[in-house]
């Protein structure tokens, strides 16, 4: 079941705290008007937690992707992923992918913010993502939207 998550409480606090990829991020900067996080639950227990944001444009850092946070979206970035049970990180980016687009119409582009590491590589490449375009720190990964 996938869950959209847009209110801050005590349980997402807490699971915030697992993120091994931007721990630095702020609750308030990944829960609010163009932000937001989903979580998949498999049966009774957590699978995966990934955190969004809606932006104009494509961002190459975490600090070009809130400068570029609008109401006039036409990208959701997936720049944060982890998973607590095998397989369920591309089920969550699927899903999530789904029901972003099924939501928001205006969304044409589905990108990672992602660390320039082997597993984030792997992960995205083995998942039917192409690397769009490294920066200095990162490296954006494009899904393609089902029509």
């Amino acid at each position: 079941m996938l869950q959209r998550v847009n209110t801050i409480d005590q349980w997402i606090t807490e699971i915030i705290k697992d993120d091994p990829v931007r721990p630095e991020i702020s609750i308030q900067d990944r829960i609010n008007e163009t932000s937001e996080i989903y979580a998949l639950w498999n049966e009774t227990e957590l699978g995966a937690i990934t955190c969004v944001s809606y932006t104009e444009g494509i961002p190459g850092s975490v600090e070009e992707m809130k400068c570029l946070t609008s109401p006039f979206m036409d990208t959701v970035i997936f720049y944060t992923i982890w998973s607590y049970t095998p397989g369920s990180g591309r089920r969550l980016i699927v899903k999530a992918s789904e029901k972003i687009k099924e939501q928001y119409p205006s969304i044409k582009n589905v990108v990672t913010l992602s660390p320039k590491t082997e597993m984030a590589e792997r992960f995205h490449l083995k998942n039917g993502a192409w690397r769009y375009r490294e920066n200095i720190d990162t490296i954006n990964y494009a899904y393609q939207l089902e029509q």
